[in-house]
């Protein structure tokens, strides 16, 4: 575990608990030390000789313990203080640089854990787990050198139980570490479930669907219980266990202590010094036993910084390359990613749709072009260049997204059209572009959006997301869903802002409505991830193909709505 420890954390970081471990040791060493002078004390008392300096240096060695115990103390207290905070921002900085792709559900209901409960286990928990770890070796270690200065008889049978009580402590540490997991994946699946849950529930509710959400989440919480009911268990058992084998130790020592005693008769003064050192080998052993639960908490811990200190960053290019001025062509060439399997060219300033069925890969389509992943084979290309050859920074200044489910940063109107840089100057321009400006009007630019643009529709915060991304000025901008579940009104404006873009920024739009697309220069129909239809939204017309059919689909729908209900299909 401290190997583990050291490599998870930043040289500064690194250094300081290494210092921690000295410290430790020293107490460790100067605590055996106090205990180890006992015996020659108590033998100079025994045969009448001067046991002043036995008694000085006790006297001394006891101070050294105490003063070393203070020491390690103030300096665990400060390694923590030091390692919690550089840990955090260790692993947020790796959690920033990871893939987009990388965060699936289950995932990301593990990573609160991980960041906030294993960077505080690691950074409190172990050090003080190192004490009990080192003076667990340690101590027993000067007080089997001090017995053995006694009387070599007890303390070899000391020895010899040395390795033995390690492999019990291992045994039951490996069985525990395992229930530790279990249970760690049963919590990451009950907050995956509990978030869930509360998510989606005006969709279950309008299902009529409540029990099938309220089922999953018991499960998941029943599956936390086991595993927490299991992990006491075996913890106690463990425990347990170990604690029988360091008091077996005790009495093996004990017995051969009697054994000697009756063939070699010895003062009573030295049989209780021969005891008095037994119980202080037994002791640091058994707090091992004690600090079982805060050690495999620990080691948990580690690994599961390890582990995500170990996911793949998204690559950075050795040498990187500059994309070419002007309006910046895409495209993906021989992919091969999940479900799709195609090539695709859209021209520099041209607008591409992409429709079809749930599942055909519309998304993963944006996905790839905006890097939130790499493909299986193939390349994408952003104005000739393969995204992997350039630098991050430089790919989301050219590129500006549109996500499906748009979350908003907690704070105000401004404070999430502003981030993504931009003129402050052309606020107003841009939110009479996007529609922003009629909520405006009505909220004002300082309103708050509440906790992810809760206080807003889903289509105002749509609104807001493209105001943001035209503010940005990028050259290639991927609107995934931009016009779904949105209502008339919104879905006009973003058909407008759609259209009022084109021209001078390349557009690739996966579409929910045809209405919103049929002017774009191109509709690429797709299906289970291949290209199946392409062509201007007339000529697909005139070809009675898939897109015919979705359109077809779609006016039949309308005249079956009632008056002022949207009518456009979904694509």
């Amino acid at each position: 575990m401290i190997r583990a420890l050291l490599a998870v954390l930043d040289p500064h970081t690194a250094g300081l608990n290494r210092r921690q471990i000295v410290r430790i040791a020293v107490y460790a060493a100067f605590e055996g030390l106090a205990y180890g002078l006992t015996m020659p004390l108590v033998a100079a008392l025994v045969r009448g000789e001067p046991a002043g300096w036995w008694l000085l240096a006790l006297v001394a060695a006891t101070v050294a313990t105490m003063v070393a115990r203070q020491w390690q103390i103030g300096g665990g207290v400060d390694t923590a203080l030091a390692t919690i905070p550089a840990l955090q921002r260790r692993l947020a900085a790796h959690v920033a640089s990871l893939p987009v792709g990388w965060f699936t559900p289950a995932r990301a209901g593990s990573l609160p854990q991980t960041l906030s409960w294993g960077a505080i286990t690691t950074g409190r928990g172990v050090p003080y787990s190192l004490i009990a770890i080192v003076g667990g070796v340690v101590t027993p270690a000067v007080v089997l050198a001090a017995a053995a200065l006694v009387d070599w008889r007890p303390a070899l049978v000391m020895l010899a139980a040395a390795p033995l009580l390690h492999l019990v402590h291992r045994r039951t540490t490996a069985t525990l570490d395992a229930v530790e997991a279990r249970t760690h994946a049963a919590g990451a699946e009950a907050t995956a479930r509990v978030v869930e849950f509360a998510d989606t529930q005006a969709t279950l509710r309008a299902a009529g669907r409540e029990g099938l959400g309220e089922a999953l989440l018991r499960d998941a919480l029943d599956e936390q219980y086991a595993a927490g009911r299991a992990d006491v268990g075996r913890e106690i058992v463990a425990r347990a266990g170990f604690g029988v084998a360091v008091n077996l130790t005790v009495a093996a020592v004990v017995a051969v202590i009697g054994w000697a005693l009756v063939r070699d008769p010895a003062p009573t003064a030295v049989l209780v010094a021969l005891l008095v050192l037994t119980i202080r080998f037994a002791e640091p052993i058994a707090a091992l036993g004690d600090a079982a639960r805060g050690m495999r908490q620990g080691r948990t811990a580690v690994r599961r910084i390890t582990d995500l200190l170990a996911e793949p960053s998204l690559a950075e290019p050795a040498t990187p390359t500059t994309l070419p001025h002007g309006p910046l062509s895409v495209a993906l060439d021989g992919v091969r990613h999940q479900v799709l399997d195609l090539s695709l060219d859209v021209p520099a300033g041209s607008t591409v749709a992409l429709v079809g069925a749930s599942g055909a890969g519309k998304s993963t389509v944006l996905g790839l072009l905006a890097r939130f992943a790499d493909p299986e084979t193939g390349t994408v290309r952003i104005g000739g260049v393969d995204v992997r050859d350039l630098r991050t920074t430089d790919l989301y200044r050219a590129v500006g997204v549109v996500l499906q489910d748009v979350v908003l940063l907690e704070g105000s109107i401004r404070d999430n059209v502003l981030p993504a840089g931009g003129d402050p100057a052309r606020l107003d321009e841009v939110a009479a572009l996007t529609g922003v400006d009629e909520i405006i009007g009505r909220l004002g630019w300082d309103a708050p959006v509440g906790d992810g643009g809760r206080g807003l529709s889903g289509g105002e915060r749509q609104r807001i997301a493209l105001a943001r991304t035209v503010l940005a000025g990028p050259r290639v901008v991927l609107l995934d869903e931009a016009t779904s579940a949105l209502d008339p009104v919104n879905e006009r404006i973003v058909a407008r802002t759609i259209a009022a873009i084109g021209g001078d920024r390349t557009l690739v739009v996966v579409a929910h409505r045809l209405s919103t697309i049929a002017g774009a220069d191109r509709i690429v129909v797709l299906d289970h991830g291949r290209v199946v239809e392409q062509g201007g939204h007339q000529e697909l017309l005139r070809a009675g193909g898939a897109y015919a059919r979705m359109w077809s689909t779609r006016t039949a729908a309308r005249s079956l709505r009632p008056v002022g209900t949207s009518g456009d299909g979904h694509a």
